[in-house]
């Protein structure tokens, strides 16, 4: 079997930062303004993965879902993914 013959779907490693900056911005919004609903949450994830993967790393992100430290609140988490995505440049 090569490298050509797998059953992956190819799309890239890391999320184009234009893209990753529109997806951080739509999953802030949603954040501060509805419920976390299971798709929500998966989405704000794939985003949080996709900043580590760049080297972004936010101690305030962190906490959405930290069994270490004191969670942060919804609302905390949406205000600094604004702030995150408005930084991508």
């Amino acid at each position: 079997m090569s490298y050509d013959d797998h059953d992956d779907e190819k799309l890239p490693v890391t999320i184009p930062l234009d893209r990753l900056k529109d997806m951080a911005a739509a999953v802030a919004e949603e954040l501060g303004s509805g419920d976390l609903t299971p798709a929500l949450r998966e989405r704000f994830i794939n985003v949080r993965a996709a900043l580590f993967q760049r080297g972004i790393y936010d101690p305030v992100l962190v906490r959405f879902d930290s069994a270490t430290a004191p969670r942060a609140s919804k609302d905390e988490i949406a205000a600094q993914l604004a702030q995150v995505a408005q930084s991508l440049a």
